[in-house]
C-alpha cells in the first residue's frame, strides 16, 4: 500500500485560505483518481481545508502546531515581510513536524511505501499501481515532472532537477522513513542518494507542481530571487543552463486526465 501524506500549513499563514482550500481540493482528486483502490491519504492541518470532497481512503489528523514566526532585525515577531533564509528554514521545519505526525498516524495501515504531497500538487494516476508491482524496490525519485503556472494552457518539463523544486518528488519505503529526516526538524527529500536504500529514478513523469497561486512562498519568491543572484554574480549563462533543463508542452486532455489537473484561482 501506497500511503500519500499532505501536510496542510496553518491558516494564519495563508495568503488566502480559499484558494488553498481549492488547491488542495484539486490535490485530493488527483490522488484519489488512481487506477488501483490500494492506497490511502493522511492529510495534517490545524484547520481542515473548506472542501467538501470527500473519500473512504482520506483521512485528517489534526494538531496544535503554533504558525511559524518570524523575527525582523529588531527581534520583532512577524509575518512574511523579512529574510527568506529564515522563513525557509522555519517553514520547512514546521511542514517537517507534520509530515513525521503524519507517518506516525500512518503505520496503522501498514504501508509499503509513503509520498509527501505538497497541497497544491497533482499526482500521476498511476503511482499506486506502479508502486504494488514493483513493492521489492525501497523507492523512487522524480527526476521529471511538469510545472504548471495556474490559467496556463502549457506546462514546463523540467527533465533534470524536478526534485530539487518541488517537494512531491520522492516516494520511500515506510520501513526507511527515518532516512529522509537527517534531523527532526528537516525532510530531505533533495539527496539523490541513500547509502541504505535502493532508490532509483521514476521511469515516468510522477507529479505537477503548482507555480504562480500564491501559496507556494518557494517558488513564488524565493527561487526566483535566488535565480536573479545567481544571474548578476555569474552572468546570464547560469539563466540559459536553468531555462535549457525545462521543455515546452502544451498542456493535452491526456495530461491533464493522468494527473486530474485543471486550473485553479486564475
Amino acid at each position: 500500500m501506497l500511503v500519500f501524506i499532505i501536510p496542510i500549513k496553518n491558516k494564519k499563514i495563508s495568503t488566502s485560505w480559499e484558494l488553498l482550500s481549492q488547491l488542495f481540493e484539486r490535490c485530493l482528486k488527483s490522488i484519489c483518481n488512481q487506477t488501483s483502490p490500494n492506497f490511502r491519504v493522511v492529510v495534517v492541518c490545524n484547520e481542515k481545508p473548506d472542501t467538501k470532497f470527500d473519500r473512504p481512503e482520506i483521512h485528517y489528523v489534526i494538531v496544535d502546531f503554533p504558525p511559524p514566526i518570524f523575527q525582523n532585525d529588531d527581534n520583532r515577531s512577524t509575518g512574511y515581510e523579512f529574510g527568506w533564509s529564515d522563513k525557509i528554514e522555519k517553514q520547512n521545519a514546521d511542514k517537517a513536524r507534520r509530515i513525521l505526525k503524519g507517518l506516525e498516524y500512518a503505520e496503522k495501515f501498514q504501508p509499503s511505501h509513503f509520498l509527501v504531497v505538497d497541497g497544491d500538487d497533482c499526482v500521476n494516476k498511476h503511482l499506486v499501481e506502479f508502486v504494488e508491482k514493483n513493492d521489492r524496490v525501497d523507492g523512487w525519485f522524480f527526476k521529471k515532472g511538469y510545472v504548471y503556472q495556474e490559467g496556463k494552457k502549457f506546462l514546463w518539463l523540467n527533465l533534470k532537477t524536478f526534485n530539487h523544486v518541488c517537494g512531491t518528488c520522492l516516494i520511500m519505503r515506510y520501513s526507511l522513513r527515518h532516512l529522509v529526516f537527517p534531523v527532526p526538524d528537516c525532510y530531505n527529500h533533495f539527496s539523490q542518494t541513500f547509502a541504505e536504500a535502493d532508490v532509483r529514478d521514476l521511469p515516468f513523469i510522477g507529479a505537477t507542481y503548482s507555480i504562480g497561486n500564491g501559496e507556494n512562498i518557494f517558488m513564488s519568491a524565493n527561487t526566483q530571487t535566488e535565480i536573479k543572484g545567481q544571474v548578476e554574480k555569474k552572468g546570464i549563462l547560469v539563466l540559459a543552463k536553468k531555462i535549457f533543463k525545462y521543455r515546452f508542452v502544451f498542456l493535452t486532455k491526456s495530461i491533464a486526465n493522468d494527473f486530474g489537473l485543471y486550473s485553479v484561482g486564475a
